[in-house]
């Protein structure tokens, strides 16, 4: 049998196949979610498996495909390797690793049970990131059709009507009001259409700016919270992110008053549920119930504040939260649906409206013109 011929550069390991193997994803700078969730799940398996930290930190950077990630990972590596804990290195980094995260890290390390705690963690992560994908998915097409309902109608008023306007003023004839309205319009959007386009730009800048502020976002978090169907949705998603994130904080072993700290952070850019938490925090330090405390808020849902009540009836709080997230992720997803649903025939309805003004507009004097005196 004859032998296939080998080389010196196959015995180096440096054949085409080993240059060109997908051993890796692409490098990337940024940090995405799911890099962080990649890490939690490599972190997991290898220290459940009996690896070191320090060997566990180093492996899951190399694995990490983004340059950040590793830079963040290699940094918490030497810092553990200085005398921190996990939790410590990592709080260092609040852009990457949320703060409950960190809570929850360190409940592992002071209880022994890190492993187990980590794959608790990364299924919430997991679980977290695909509903986020849910409703990125549901809100793309809603956001397609507008753009491109916004672009025909600056396309027809930037260079179709005018084409038109041009081919009347021949005729010297008067035009229809609604006619000489859509060419005011089509001739100010010519006009001042780069100031336009420049006022628009800053007015998003200066708007994301003072959202950004304190004010800003109790401003925002109490209009979108009062608004028909918006405000009942992100309603319905503060009542799922604060079940999902108290069934983590506790199963982790969390203190209830730690938990609820815990869960400012989570509602850290809405005001209103961190203020609520606040209080909440102060009665129940105070003795009060958890349950009492929330109803007092006036900003939970009746079921929210019956099912903590039987949980801390009969002592299984985690349990029974456990079931208020998965309803209320379930209700989310539905009134996304509901929520897309409505805008996409609103948009369909107000670009075909405006198509046919503007057509109606055009073809109002070519009949009178084609019907007048020859």
């Amino acid at each position: 049998m004859t032998e296939l011929p080998t080389t010196a550069t196959a015995t180096r390991g440096d054949t085409w196949v080993q240059r060109h193997i997908r051993t890796s994803a692409k490098p990337h700078n940024r940090i995405k979610g799911e890099d962080k969730l990649l890490f939690f799940q490599q972190l997991t398996t290898l220290f459940s498996a009996g690896t070191p930290l320090l060997a566990a930190l180093g492996i899951v950077a190399m694995q990490s495909s983004s340059l950040k990630m590793r830079t963040v990972i290699h940094t918490i590596a030497e810092r553990v390797a200085g005398g921190l804990s996990l939790h410590q290195a990592a709080g260092d980094f609040p852009n990457v690793f949320d703060r409950q995260w960190v809570e929850v890290i360190k409940t592992g390390e002071v209880s022994g049970r890190l492993g187990e705690v980590l794959g608790s963690l990364t299924g919430y992560i997991d679980s977290i990131r695909q509903m986020r994908s849910k409703l990125i998915s549901a809100m793309i097409y809603p956001c397609i059709l507008m753009v491109v309902a916004v672009l025909a109608i600056v396309v027809m008023l930037w260079k179709v009507v005018p084409t038109f306007a041009d081919f009347f003023k021949e005729f010297d004839s008067e035009l229809p009001p609604i006619t000489q309205a859509v060419i005011d319009l089509s001739g100010f959007l010519q006009a001042n259409g780069l100031y336009l386009l420049a006022g628009t730009v800053a007015a998003v800048f200066l708007m994301r700016h003072y959202l950004r502020s304190e004010n800003g976002k109790r401003l925002f978090t109490q209009v979108t919270l009062t608004m028909p169907l918006i405000g009942e949705c992100k309603v319905q998603a503060s009542m799922e992110r604060f079940a999902t994130n108290m069934v983590l904080l506790l199963r982790s072993g969390l203190p209830l008053l730690d938990a609820i700290s815990s869960l400012r952070g989570v509602f850290q850019n809405n005001t209103v549920y961190r203020d609520a938490l606040r209080r909440i925090e102060q009665h129940v330090s105070a003795g009060a119930g958890l349950a009492t405390s929330m109803e007092e808020s006036g900003l939970f849902t009746p079921l929210v504040v019956s099912m903590v009540r039987v949980g801390e009836e009969s002592g299984q709080l985690a349990a029974v939260l456990e079931e208020v997230a998965v309803y209320y992720r379930r209700r989310v997803q539905a009134m996304v649906e509901r929520l897309t649903g409505t805008i996409e025939p609103v948009v369909i309805l107000l670009m075909g409206i405006t198509v046919a003004v503007i057509l109606m507009s055009i073809y109002l004097p070519m009949f009178q013109i084609a019907s007048g005196p020859r």
